[in-house]
């Protein structure tokens, strides 16, 4: 369904069982897939010198909420959600069920992995690098640029199912690796160890991640997260995750 205040150009690609709210634009060369959902006011494909290819594409069953603007020049995978307001500039490249929060503002030429999330006011700087089934938790704000102003910009990089509480500031160039937690509020100016905790402003590793347990149940330890925590992931990622936990409590048993 296409609502008759939208502005849609012949050179877009819409997909099957599409809907556009009033008031949307939609530019040349963007290709929405079948069952996307696009809220009113929003905008995509918006021009720009900078980006590299002049070609937008959405993949498949996306939701994007009422006055986001997605920039020319990206590729999104399928199950993409966003907040409202929230805006996606050029060459960015999106992996699948990705979710940005309200008012989330993504600079471009970014990467962002699978099942990455994001909550409300979120800001990922141009050329950060982040994993798959990473969370990044409401006013994280990825900076890029060590002598701002320059164009000297280097950007953060997060692996895989790393955690950053709310407020963190992680300082251009920083590499925070894989299953990392960040706490609230924390200033990152300096390399992060796989699977630590990290907290404190200026901040500093404090121990491994794995030693913290849930507030609700001190039995269970909270990370890696992906122990415990499974609504919203596709059921072969969970087994695959349940089987790395059991083998390693086999291995752990026969030490």
């Amino acid at each position: 369904m296409i609502h008759q205040t939208a502005i849609i150009s012949s050179n877009a690609k819409i997909g099957h069982n599409v809907t556009i709210g009033a008031f949307c634009i939609i530019h040349d060369d963007v290709e929405l897939a079948d069952n996307c959902v696009v809220g009113s006011y929003s905008e995509l494909g918006l021009t720009t010198p900078l980006a590299n290819v002049k070609q937008l594409t959405i993949g498949k069953g996306s939701i994007i909420r009422s006055h986001s603007v997605i920039y020319i020049g990206s590729i999104i995978g399928e199950g993409f959600s966003t907040g409202h307001h929230v805006t996606v500039r050029e060459n960015s490249l999106i992996g699948n069920f990705v979710q940005l929060g309200s008012r989330g503002d993504i600079q471009g030429d970014c990467c962002i992995g699978n099942y990455t999330k994001m909550h409300a006011d979120v800001h990922v700087g141009k050329f950060s690098n982040i994993g798959s089934y990473v969370w990044l938790f409401p006013e994280v704000l990825l900076t890029n640029d060590p002598t701002p102003p320059s164009e000297n910009l280097q950007g953060v990089t997060i692996g895989d199912f790393a955690v950053l509480a709310a407020k963190v500031l992680v300082l251009p160039g920083v590499t925070i690796q894989k299953d990392t937690v960040v706490a609230a509020s924390s200033v990152v100016k300096t390399d992060i160890p796989e699977g630590m905790l990290f907290s404190g402003n200026p901040g500093k590793v404090i121990c491994n991640a794995n030693i913290l347990r849930c507030a609700d149940n001190p039995k269970i330890k909270a990370y890696p997260w992906r122990k415990r925590f499974h609504r919203g992931y596709d059921e072969n990622d969970v087994q695959q995750w349940l089987n790395e936990n059991k083998q390693l409590n086999m291995a752990h048993k026969k030490v």
